[in-house]
């Protein structure tokens, strides 16, 4: 089974999800053979002339697993999209994606791999016999493999499959005077999707388009709201083109899904409070008092609004006027933050990163608080 996974997708879905276009009625790679005879008294000579059916490039249609995913600023997200043949031969599809940003930076990151997809694809040759085979042209089996997922289109019901044999076939030939008939390429199917029915007579028609399907991942590394308290929304397209050609041209095309990653601006709160504890005071925001030598603590809590997280959160603060810093007195959530700087105090010139305490640096988690301490003695 290769890497990623592939789904055949029947003709008749994928009528249903793109424009009219110039379809083949066989398989790319197909051979079509013929030979003439001239017989004349004493013997006969029969002369042949092959052509190779080319892939008509038809644009692929995409899925994708999630249509939105909710993150915060500087997290990545995985969307997994699925981009399916609709062509009648094997193509390869250059692919790329982009996001519209609103209300957010661009994102810090944004990638599509693989970025180059390799897709099979044919057109039933003639209709499943009752021996659960589908048959394609031969030659027209590029890129499909046994333990390949297919997607197959019964009574207007898409059930998935596995390919469970795959056994090639042999085009129209002729040696001397005699011709041999194509051998088709032959598949058999395992159900896999629970009332999948068997593959028998007429189950899968001649005429059926056949289109591998692969999965691939578009990567965001969410940007940064242009507000606090308002949601950023990264609108994301995979665009691309096909190699083969149809009316001389190659097939430009995007996935039409519109896929959103909204990024949370959460708000934060922030409070200070000081008390005296050389007199055994509490924590307070106003009405503390201090004489000269006096030994002041003050607590800084950051915390962000029910209901989000934020990120990036530092805390910086200076000395107050008066007082002196105490040397290695500063910590966060409890634990010794190094005094550092062209000063002592770890607060000023820039601040700190801080997090409350199940987050990683410079994150507040919903619910949580981190807490800075330091302390100063009074002039």
């Amino acid at each position: 089974m290769k890497a990623l996974t592939r789904i055949l997708v029947s003709m008749a879905a994928a009528f249903a999800l793109l424009p009219a276009t110039a379809w083949s009625a066989v398989g790319g790679g197909a051979v079509i053979h013929n030979a003439a005879t001239l017989s004349f008294a004493g013997g006969q000579v029969t002369v042949t002339v092959d052509v190779t059916v080319s892939t008509v490039a038809s644009a692929p249609v995409f899925d994708v697993n999630q249509t939105n995913i909710d993150s915060y600023p500087g997290s990545v997200s995985d969307f997994l999209y699925t981009i399916s043949a609709t062509a009648n031969g094997s193509d390869t599809y250059n692919l790329s994606t982009s996001s519209v940003d609103v209300d957010v930076s661009a994102p810090g990151a944004l990638t599509i791999t693989p970025a180059t997809v390799v897709l099979g694809a044919s057109i039933a040759s003639q209709d499943s016999d009752a021996a659960g085979n589908v048959y394609i042209p031969a030659n027209s089996e590029a890129d499909l493999a046994v333990g390949d997922r297919v997607l197959v289109t019964v009574s207007g019901n898409d059930y998935v499959y596995e390919i469970a044999t795959l056994t090639p076939g042999t085009p129209t030939s002729t040696a001397g005077n005699s011709t041999t008939p194509e051998t088709p390429t032959r598949l058999t199917l395992t159900p896999i999707t629970g009332g999948a029915p068997a593959i028998s007579t007429g189950v899968i028609p001649a005429g059926t388009q056949i289109g591998e399907q692969q999965v691939l991942t578009v990567q965001v590394t969410a940007g940064t709201p242009a507000a606090a308290g308002v949601n950023g929304l990264h609108t994301l397209t995979v665009s691309g083109s096909t190699t083969a050609l149809s009316g001389g041209s190659a097939v430009l095309f995007d996935d039409g899904l519109n896929a959103t990653n909204t990024v949370l601006s959460g708000e934060g709160s922030f409070t200070k409070e000081v008390r005296n504890v050389t007199n055994g005071g509490s924590f307070a925001t106003s009405g503390v008092t201090a004489t000269t030598g006096d030994v002041l603590e003050y607590q800084l809590t950051a915390a962000s609004l029910a209901g989000s997280n934020l990120v990036a959160a530092v805390v910086e603060d200076t000395v107050p006027t008066y007082t002196a810093y105490v040397a290695n007195s500063t910590t966060l959530n409890g634990n010794p933050v190094a005094d550092a700087g062209t000063t002592p105090f770890p607060l000023d010139e820039g601040g700190i990163p801080v997090n409350t305490p199940s987050g990683a640096s410079g994150e507040l988690i919903d619910g949580e608080s981190a807490i800075v301490i330091f302390q100063v003695t009074v002039d």
